[in-house]
């Protein structure tokens, strides 16, 4: 008689989706249960268009909880019921947090207020900006084989550069460029040193975030302490503004795809256009193909005519080039002064972001927006009056969403086999 032993990835599957299927059933009826027992009779929640049109819609609380919990439980016990592929798995994991997270709001909102939609999906992608270029400088970098622990230092970095040559200069694209050039510096001494030394790139990447934490921290009580005038930055113009000045103004005003899509920062468009182009060049082009290569197998890139090391060390400059872009989000973008570690770590969710999404840039974008949504929810609630869940649990919100999907929700994340390894011409 034979036994037939499932393999480590089978089992791995399996259990990825009775995790799953368990947090959205039980998830599910715990919201049917409490609704039923804590929902008063009569209480509604509306849902309103804030920034385009005057409407809204208000619904019964508890048939909002009582129908998304049955639907969440419905989803949960499907993927407890039977096998599913990975496409089909992560569709209906993404239908039961979406219901989950529509239950919760409806049950959190305070009466009357109403949930402004047209805000939290424009500040959703707007928020989302530090975490798709964080993402798509790791993507760049890891895809070649060099981790990038200093995507941190590198926000740090562009944000302290393009507050500084914003101010000096009077012209907020100067210190976009500025941002640009100084993440690339950042990068250039980690694709150096993982290059030519072959240094260990996890106690780089932590050395990197220290040095650019002390170093602006020191140039800001130097420069922007004495003399206030390097310290205030100016913005772009919202891409909503062009629009009216040659005659498109209607856009913005369609309702949702208004404010989401044609009244945001020139950020949002750049991050969007670097998703879809980084695709397009990793899977596409040559570059691409020999980039992915020298992640994977330098070997055989290596005995393909490729210079598998000088590679690594442009892909890694290039990379901090976004990296940098996105720390001009932190003051440029949102015309705010630059203040000592403002970055709060978000480079470390950029990475978590870049897991989540499995090194492409189109899965970075959408986890991205997952995180920028936390964060949206998380300053609407904060304003919220009457909002009954402490401020401090808020602001915890994005990094739970981080623990919580890199968990137990993205499955096995495999990164490239050669990544964080050096490699000497020659090796096998």
């Amino acid at each position: 008689m034979s036994t037939t032993v499932a393999a480590p990835e089978v089992v791995h599957e399996q259990t990825r989706h009775a995790l799953a299927g368990t947090v959205l059933l039980g998830g599910g009826l715990a919201f049917v249960v409490f609704g039923l027992l804590f929902i008063a009779d009569g209480r509604t929640t509306t849902f309103r268009l804030d920034q385009t049109v005057e409407d809204s819609w208000t619904l019964p609380t508890l048939g909002i909880v009582s129908t998304l919990g049955v639907v969440t439980a419905l989803l949960g016990a499907v993927l407890l019921g039977r096998p599913l592929s990975s496409r089909v798995h992560a569709v209906l994991v993404g239908a039961g947090v979406v219901a989950l997270v529509i239950t919760a709001l409806a049950w959190v909102v305070t009466p009357g207020v109403g949930f402004p939609v047209e805000f939290v999906l424009a500040s959703t992608l707007f928020l989302a900006l530090p975490f798709i270029f964080g993402a798509l400088s790791g993507v760049v970098c890891e895809r070649s084989g060099v981790i990038n622990l200093g995507i941190e230092g590198q926000f740090l970095a562009g944000a302290f550069t393009a507050v500084l040559f914003s101010s000096i200069a009077h012209n907020p694209y100067v210190g976009i460029l500025a941002a640009i050039l100084s993440g690339m510096l950042s990068t250039l001494l980690l694709a150096w040193l993982a290059t030519r030394f072959e240094v260990n790139q996890l106690v780089t990447g932590v050395i990197l975030n220290l040095l650019a934490l002390g170093l602006t921290g020191f140039l800001f009580e130097r420069l922007m302490r004495m003399d206030h005038s390097l310290n205030r930055p100016s913005t772009v113009p919202r891409i909503g503004e062009f629009l009216h000045d040659i005659g498109l103004g209607f856009l913005t005003d369609i309702p949702i795809l208004g404010p989401v899509l044609f009244d945001q920062s020139l950020f949002v468009y750049v991050a969007l256009a670097c998703v879809f182009g980084l695709s397009y060049l990793l899977f596409h082009t040559r570059w691409g193909l020999r980039t992915r290569a020298v992640g994977e197998h330098p070997a055989a890139a290596d005995a393909a005519g490729i210079d598998v090391n000088r590679l690594r060390f442009w892909n890694v400059t290039f990379a901090g080039a976004l990296s940098g872009f996105g720390g001009a989000f932190f003051t440029i973008a949102n015309n705010v002064a630059f203040s000592k570690n403002m970055t709060a770590a978000l480079g470390f969710v950029a990475l978590a972001v870049m897991i989540v999404g499995r090194w492409n840039p189109v899965g970075a974008l959408l986890a991205a927006l997952l995180f920028g949504f936390s964060s949206a929810l998380e300053r609407f609630l904060n304003t919220m009056p009457g909002n009954p869940i402490p401020t401090e649990f808020l602001g915890m919100l994005p990094y739970v969403v981080t623990l919580v999907v890199v968990a137990g929700f993205i499955g096995k994340a495999v990164a490239p086999a050669a990544d964080g390894i050096p490699y000497r011409p020659g090796d096998k």
